[in-house]
């Protein structure tokens, strides 16, 4: 109960600080919006001064302030006497006259500026690319924390949008003025902006720490209450110095007022580097692929902000570009945390993306296209006044809605859920994959990766059912298994031969009936597919165990001619030997015998051979290294004529092989020696073995090299069938320039195989 409380704890009290966020942003916003203004603005970016004076950032609409002007008082009260006893102070109000003592190229300047209501509307067009940024960030955050409330990044995201929401309405939107500095409260809406931009960066380190998922959440908790408390602590460090080392006024204000500045040049560069060794990092493939998206949009961000306005705003004292369009960095950031989501489904929320994009895009088109056709008409027919002008637009727009609402659902679900609407499509699709098949064993990778490809699984593999009642084997599979899996059976002329197991797309999500009627059908097809592949494997294990049955028997075979009968033939060679001796070997039955034992040597030595032909004593006596270094070294030997050199490049020691991989490996080599010395002209030859998850065999030669035209003799027929029957196989081709290369695989038996 308590880890369930907790579970719930958390996500609550995410979902209760951003609602507290989103108020706080409303009241900053109807804070502004109802209180007077002078028009001016004195904030440096996010510093809330310049760090000696009052300098106005921007000339008035009207002319009466100008950019660089110097504020020195305002209705007799200095600006640095108001900031030092605290700023702002009495309560002003739309219509008053203020008075303010200027500096303005080095002469004293006195303007009178009446008060008037803060331009809300035209704060809003101004700083429209934030509103758009903000707009998606809330729309991708809303949708991932309703779909998943106790994930981390689901609670991250909220968060971050929130407190990109109470930065735009405290400060982004609506900057600081001089009136703000002696009269009203208006700097502590500025300040509260600030303060959130600190907690937003914070907030985004807490997106790269959480996103796509998290593995430890103790370790978790600490990096995340590190990363907030580092920001305060930044914070602290600047205000302390600022209280101890600062006299001026001003230059007190500069830093005590700007929460965010120490942040600004630290944060982005651990947000960077965090992802980059989140993204080195990465447990699996597919989550690399789903922090490569959000490392290039919120580190490529971050990189954008500093390099345009971070750093030209302290190097020259302003951005390269007008500070309203510095969030414009970071529109890359919700874009690719949604592709993360569509493209590798990121957190397991493809549903309610694909509800929220179809409703998104929906109300985006429909307002765009009544903007269009009231535009439209208003040019036709201007002004647009009339009520039948307006009716027509609602018409034309309720018209294309329906098309374009099909057509947009049409597309994401096709994006989302794959085919799944057209059973028939992905049977065809499935079809024209397997149609290109070669090979059985490349059959059913095939047919999971089409499945799950067509119909946007996260998972889907095949199993096959064993004999005799035996245990399912898993023969291939696509993708990670999320949740409960679901099975259907795969059947064949009535025989269930397997299961096809698939995953939903979202632990909370179920199959559809859509879903099981396109599997249904896929299985169907698929029956004929596992049973041949069940075929041929029951086929190949039948062959092997022959195979291994007949390495064996010809073992056995070895053992009982050498320690069997070769010893008895050897003593009756001597007995008859004595026998001759004993009688005269110049007697009849001297010669008799001499022949008899003449007989006996070459039955013996016939015996050899075939002992010799069942299984080379080598490998049993020196191993499969040694038994081809001494046949190398025979051939050598016996070419020393023709001046043929073999070079080996042999493992020191081997693995212990089966008796058939190691006697096929020996016939393959020893073959292919032989041919080079008989036929190949070489000058030299090099034999290479090396093992991995097989045994990999290579010979090569610098000699003539195959004819054009030549048939596949005896020999090169025997090491393609000993490597063939192994389940491997054997190349001879011709190199270019001259000489043969010789490459064979022969598998190795796998663990629990």
């Amino acid at each position: 109960m308590s880890d369930l409380a907790g579970a719930w704890r958390v996500p609550a009290v995410c979902l209760a600080l951003a609602f507290t966020l989103l108020a706080a942003s409303g009241w900053c916003v109807l804070s502004r919006a109802t209180s007077p203004s002078d028009g001016t603005v004195v904030n440096l970016g996010d510093q809330a001064v310049q760090a000696r004076a009052a300098i106005i950032q921007q000339t008035t609409p009207d002319g009466l302030f100008r950019a660089g002007d110097e504020v020195i008082a305002i209705d007799g009260v200095r600006i640095r006497d108001a900031v030092a006893a605290g700023v702002g102070g009495r309560p002003v109000k739309v219509g008053d006259t203020a008075t303010y003592e200027l500096r303005r190229d080095g002469q004293d300047v006195t303007v009178t500026k009446t008060l008037r209501l803060f331009p809300l509307a035209d704060a809003i067009d101004r700083n429209w690319p934030t509103l758009l940024v903000l707009a998606l960030i809330l729309i991708v955050s809303a949708g991932i924390f309703t779909a998943r409330p106790g994930d981390p990044a689901a609670q991250a995201a909220l968060l971050s949008s929130a407190l990109a929401f109470i930065t735009t309405s405290g400060s982004t939107h609506f900057q600081l003025e001089a009136i703000d500095l002696v009269a009203g409260g208006q700097f502590w809406r500025w300040y509260t902006g600030e303060f959130g931009f600190l907690l937003l960066w914070a907030s985004t380190l807490h997106m790269a720490i959480a996103f796509p998922s998290v593995h430890d959440r103790r370790a978790y908790r600490r990096k995340v209450a590190a990363g907030y408390l580092g920001a305060l602590v930044l914070y602290g460090v600047m205000a302390g110095y600022a209280l101890q080392f600062v006299d001026d006024p001003l230059g007190r204000l500069s830093l005590l007022g700007s929460p965010v500045l120490p942040v600004l040049f630290s944060y982005p560069v651990i947000v960077i580097g965090v992802l980059v060794y989140r993204f080195r990092n990465v447990r699996d493939d597919l989550d690399r692929n789903r922090m490569a998206w959000l490392v290039w949009s919120l580190g490529g961000g971050a990189v954008i902000y500093v390099v345009l306005f971070v750093l030209p705003q302290a190097i020259f004292g302003h951005p390269l570009l007008p500070n309203e369009y510095h969030t414009l960095a970071f529109l890359p950031v919700p874009i690719g945390v949604a592709a993360a989501i569509l493209r590798y489904r990121a957190l397991n929320i493809e549903v309610v993306v694909s509800r929220s994009l179809v409703y998104g895009a929906l109300s985006a088109g429909t307002i765009g296209l009544y903007i269009g056709l009231v535009s439209l008409l208003s040019l036709l027919f201007p002004p647009i006044d009339k009520l039948w002008q307006q009716a027509a637009a609602a018409a034309g727009v309720a018209v294309l809605v329906q098309p374009l609402r099909s057509r947009l659902q049409s597309l994401i679900n096709k994006r989302l859920f794959g085919d799944r609407h057209d059973p028939y499509l992905v049977v065809a699709t499935l079809a024209a994959r397997l149609e290109q098949i070669r090979t059985p064993s490349e059959m059913l990778p095939a047919l999971v990766e089409t499945i799950g490809t067509a119909l946007r699984l996260p998972y889907a593999a095949i199993e096959i059912q064993g004999t005799s009642g035996g245990q399912n084997e898993q023969a291939a599979s696509f993708g990670e298994a999320t949740g409960e899996l679901v099975r259907l059976p795969l059947s064949y002329q009535g025989e269930q031969v397997g299961q096809l197991a698939v995953a939903p797309r979202g632990p909370r999500e179920t199959l559809g009936r859509r879903d099981q009627l396109v599997l249904a059908e896929v299985a169907r097809h698929a029956g004929a597919a596992v049973y041949t592949v069940r075929l041929t494997r029951d086929l190949r294990r039948s062959r092997d165990n022959v195979v291994q049955a007949r390495e064996e028997e010809r073992r056995r075979l070895l053992h009982d001619l050498h320690d069997g009968v070769g010893p008895s033939l050897a003593a009756i060679s001597l007995g008859l030997h004595a026998c001759r001796k004993a009688v005269g070997p110049a007697s009849s039955q001297g010669e008799l015998l001499g022949t008899l034992h003449e007989e006996l040597e070459g039955a013996i030595n016939e015996i050899r051979r075939l002992a010799h032909g069942l299984r080379p004593p080598e490998l049993d006596r020196i191993g499969l290294v040694g038994a081809i270094r001494a046949y190398a070294s025979a051939l050598s030997a016996r070419a020393d004529d023709q001046g043929v050199t073999i070079a080996l490049d042999v493992p020191i020691s081997m693995p212990r092989l089966p008796a058939t991989v190691d006697v096929a490996a020996y016939r393959i080599v020893s073959e292919a020696l032989t041919n080079v010395t008989r036929h190949a002209c070489a000058r030299s030859c090099a034999v290479r073995l090396w093992v991995d998850d097989d045994l990999h065999i290579e010979v090569v030669d610098d000699g003539i090299g195959l004819p054009e035209q030549h048939a596949t003799g005896v020999g090169l027929w025997s090491m393609r069938e000993r490597a063939t029957e192994l389940g491997g196989n054997c190349v001879v081709s011709a190199d270019v320039g001259g000489g043969t290369t010789v490459r064979a695989t022969l598998p190795l038996p796998k663990e629990g195989g």
